[in-house]
This record gives C-alpha cells, sequence and structure tokens, in this order.
C-alpha cells in the first residue's frame, strides 16, 4: 500500500487555537487534547496568579493556565472560570511535563515553514513576552507562535508528569488526529494527510460541478477543488447551492499518470466542513476497528474514535489520499485573475520590497480596522485593569493604571477618530515613545485585536493640512498596508498621537496623523 505522503522536510504542523483575541499556534505534537471548559476548577497550590487551579482528567490532576493574564501581565483573581470566558481547555505536553492552557477555541491545524514564521528580537523582552518568539502569516492566519517550553520556564509555574511518558502507560494513537464537524456528523483525520484547515469564506463556482466536486476556494495563491463531504462517505449530500462553509484541506495521492508540468508530489483538495471542535493525541484504547463490509458508508472510515464530545467517526488517511475522484481533483488548480496580475506586477518590481516588510499590529475601533506599528507597542492588556478615572481635559486623558512598575495615561481615541473610536474596548494597547527623560508610554482602548502581519507601509498620499479631515482616518489618503483579504487598512501612529494628545496646546489635542 502507498504511503501517505508526509508534510514537507521543513514543515512543522501546528495546532492554531484563538487566545485572549489572538490567533496562536502551538506545535501540534505538544497539543495532547482538547475537552470543554468547566465552570469550577479544583483548588491547586501555586504561587503564580495566572494558574488558575487544576482540571481532573481520567485520574490525572492537571494544573490550568490563563495564559492571556500570562501574556499580558494583567492582575487575576484565580478561582472559578466563567463558562462565556473560555470554551475549551488545551492539554499540552511537553517532555514529562502535562498542563492545560484555556482557549477562546479551536482554529484547526496548519504546517509553517521558515517562509511564514518571523523571528521577534527579545532583546528587552519580558520573561511573558518571551512566550511568543515568533509571529507567523500565511493564508487567513495571521498570529503569535507560542513555545511551550517558555510556559514551563516562567518563574513558579507547576506541572504535572504525563502518564504517557510513563513505561506502563496506554499505548497511544502514534499522530496527532483532528477532529471537525460537517452537518451533523462528527469525523476524525490524522493530521498526516492534512494541508491545513482554513476558516469559513464564500466559495467560488465550478466550472463543471458535479455531486463530488460542488465549488473552488483560494488557498497559497491558486483555486482548488472544493469536495461535498457527506457525498464523499456515502452519507447523502451536503445541502444545493451552499456557497460558504470552513474547509479542511487534504494531500492526495497523484494520478497516473500526472499531469505534464506537475512538480508537487501531491495534489489538494478542500473537504467542505462546518467547524473543527478538536485536536490531539488519543489512546488507543478511545480507538474502536469498524467491520466495513457490515456498515453503510464506512469504505473510507477506519473505525470510531472516542473523544470528550462524544464518538466520532475516524477516516483512513491512506484511502483518502488513494480516492480515485479525489486523486483526479487534486491535480486541478486555477490560478486567479488578481494572482496573476500579482505576479506579473512583482515580477517588475523593486527586487527589496520584501525587505521592506515590518510588523505591525492589527485591530479594530468599533467596525473598522486599523494598524499600528509593532515595534512601538509595549504590552497589550485586558481591560479589566484598575483604571484612576481622571476628570475630562483637552488632551483627551481617560485616566491612570499602572503596568511594570510605571504610571501609565489612558488617552480617549475620540479625541482623534470621532464617533469611530470606543471608551468601553476590551483591550488596551501600551505604546512607548523616546523622550528626552526616558520612555513614554501612552494606553489605548481598542475593540478587538486581530494579527500581527508583516508588511510593506504603502504611502499613497500627502496627509492633509486640514486637522478636521484627520478624524476619519478610513477616508485619509495616507499611509496604510494591504492585508491578506486584500483590503486597504490604515496605519496610525498611536505613540505620536500619544506625544501630540499629551503635549500639544488645546487647540491641537484632536488631531491624529497616520504613519
Amino acid at each position: 500500500m502507498t504511503a501517505v505522503l508526509q508534510p514537507g522536510a521543513q514543515d512543522t504542523l501546528f495546532g492554531l487555537i484563538r487566545l485572549a483575541g489572538l490567533c496562536a499556534a502551538l506545535p501540534a505534537a505538544a497539543i495532547r487534547e482538547v475537552v470543554p471548559c468547566p465552570t469550577q476548577l479544583q483548588p491547586f497550590p501555586a504561587s503564580r496568579v495566572d494558574v488558575l487551579g487544576a482540571l481532573e482528567l481520567r485520574g490525572e490532576v492537571i494544573p490550568v493556565i490563563d495564559l492571556a493574564r500570562a501574556l499580558t501581565s494583567a492582575s487575576a483573581q484565580g478561582g472559578t472560570v466563567q463558562a462565556d470566558d473560555r470554551s475549551i481547555v488545551v492539554i499540552l505536553r511537553h517532555e514529562q511535563h502535562v498542563f492545560a492552557v484555556l482557549a477562546d477555541g479551536i482554529l484547526g491545524v496548519m504546517p509553517l515553514t521558515s517562509r511564514e514564521i518571523s523571528p521577534v528580537g527579545q532583546a528587552g523582552m519580558s520573561e511573558h513576552q518571551r512566550l511568543f518568539s515568533s509571529t507567523f502569516r500565511v493564508e487567513a492566519h495571521n498570529g503569535v507562535v507560542l513555545d511551550p517550553a517558555a510556559i514551563i520556564a516562567l518563574p513558579g509555574m507547576v506541572t504535572a508528569t504525563d502518564r504517557s511518558a510513563r513505561k506502563d502507560d496506554a499505548r497511544q494513537i502514534d499522530e496527532p488526529i483532528l477532529v471537525f464537524t460537517v452537518a451533523g456528523l462528527r469525523l476524525a483525520l490524522p493530521a498526516s494527510c492534512v494541508d491545513a484547515s482554513l476558516p469559513r469564506a464564500d466559495l467560488l463556482p465550478t466550472p463543471t460541478e458535479t455531486e463530488l466536486w460542488i465549488a473552488h476556494r483560494e488557498y497559497k495563491g491558486a483555486e482548488i477543488p472544493v469536495i461535498d463531504t457527506l457525498h464523499l462517505l456515502g452519507h447523502g449530500a451536503l445541502p444545493t447551492g451552499r456557497r460558504s462553509g470552513a474547509s479542511i484541506v487534504v494531500r492526495t495521492q497523484l494520478p497516473d499518470p500526472a499531469p505534464s508540468g506537475w512538480t508537487e508530489p501531491f495534489g489538494l483538495v478542500a473537504l467542505l466542513i462546518d467547524t473543527v471542535d478538536d485536536i490531539g493525541r488519543f489512546a488507543a484504547r478511545c480507538f474502536a476497528p469498524l467491520l466495513q463490509d457490515a456498515v453503510s458508508g464506512a469504505s473510507l472510515s477506519h473505525g470510531l474514535l472516542e473523544t470528550a464530545d462524544g464518538a466520532a467517526l475516524l477516516l483512513d488517511a491512506q484511502k483518502l489520499a488513494a480516492h480515485d475522484g479525489l486523486r483526479h481533483l487534486g491535480v486541478i488548480r486555477n490560478q486567479p485573475e488578481h494572482t496573476q496580475t500579482t505576479a506579473r506586477s512583482s515580477q517588475g518590481g523593486d527586487p527589496c520590497a520584501r525587505t521592506a516588510e515590518k510588523p505591525f499590529l492589527v485591530f479594530s475601533v468599533g467596525d473598522q480596522r486599523f494598524s499600528t506599528p509593532l515595534e512601538a507597542v509595549e504590552e497589550i492588556l485586558l481591560a479589566q485593569t484598575a483604571i484612576l478615572p481622571m476628570p475630562p481635559g483637552q488632551s483627551g486623558m481617560i485616566g491612570l493604571f499602572a503596568s511594570r512598575g510605571h504610571c501609565v495615561p489612558l488617552l480617549d481615541l475620540t479625541h482623534a477618530l470621532g464617533d469611530a473610536a470606543t471608551r468601553d474596548g476590551r483591550y488596551i494597547i501600551v505604546t512607548r515613545s523616546d523622550h528626552p527623560q526616558g520612555l513614554r508610554r501612552a494606553g489605548f482602548r481598542v475593540d478587538e485585536l486581530h494579527s500581527v502581519d508583516r508588511k510593506v507601509l504603502q504611502e499613497i498620499g500627502r496627509k492633509p493640512a486640514d486637522a478636521s479631515q484627520r478624524r476619519n482616518p478610513s477616508g485619509l489618503p495616507g499611509p496604510t498596508i494591504r492585508l491578506n483579504d486584500g483590503h486597504a487598512c490604515t496605519v496610525l501612529d498611536l505613540a505620536g498621537a500619544a506625544e501630540r494628545l499629551l503635549n500639544a496646546p488645546a487647540t491641537h489635542a484632536g488631531t491624529l496623523t497616520v504613519r
């Protein structure tokens, strides 16, 4: 039997989770399993406030860490976990250590290469900042890469001993498993045949739609076939006319003969799904083989997998990769017109454009997205940080809060963005700028954090001289970056805005320039 093609030698498979508004990547090999978040954790002795308690799982007592607090250095109370605060607990292991982290949800899996991971300089970084020493950008996902070893190395961090590391423990299934749902059917797929999982997106029409091939979707600069997963497995069909959904991109074997000029050792198709529910390694006792001749629709199935949320049908990676229909569809690649235009323009473009890329923090204020240079961001805090209110003034100062031993002013973005700004955002971006008396810090409230993207700053036009025009950055012809979804995003100089708001005369306090 032909082996399933593995990811490239330089690929590392990562599990993607949503954490404190960010997309965080963890090595898939470090993810043991994912379980629902309980409403109450057991008491656990720990000196760190971000260790909330412990979770009892099949006789193991595992400490649970709130990485959102560790990442933001926010104050913590510990104890009860509200059900609407975090939805899952991710069990991680590193060497003989096992511990759990709270997360908002699972985004899927994605192989990352050195081209897609950008190290962040660690000079002057705090112990919490070293938890994410790299950022990544690929397709619709942008975020930070978490290091399990750095989490364990935090002062006072506590872990349990991983039973799977003991010689007398039950045998484990030898690779990570991705659990997902489509039309109410829970399925599981070995990560060996997964190229990536993609979030919900609009689908593109196909030139010849069939029962199996129902759409296209963009992936890695091309359009690949989207498969009706229910029809593939012999469990009926998805509703006719479905034009959006999440996907799992799987690698297929090549047809014989392979298309002329085809250079990759595999093909790619996207299985249409609803949600990714779990990712992890499962004990062999959780698996029950399926008698395929006696069960309808089991030709591509390997057996039943018992997960924390119930049983899932485990698909056979070998049979899926060798499926005749998928093999022929996997070598169909359409080049989108906008991608061809971009490729042509890049051939005659500036060869130094790649080196001009800089990291930007992308965030939302109201229903608008903005960005700011990451080099000017010192940290990100949850808005639960204690704030001393201040009387309203011309400088736009809302109050004061303590951060890393410094008294930091919290500034009102409405002085710069008008109605687009918020006073009740979930996060506080703390900026830093050089000053004759030392570093000057200031905080701005924002509603959502989206990603850290490495982009080239695009100077579109001159900044307007009329200060009143600066109150609506979405209409400015100022600097922007181009996000992965193709939309332009205004770049705000928050650190410079803080300097002007705090130092400028009252008649100029309400101005914000874009950078």
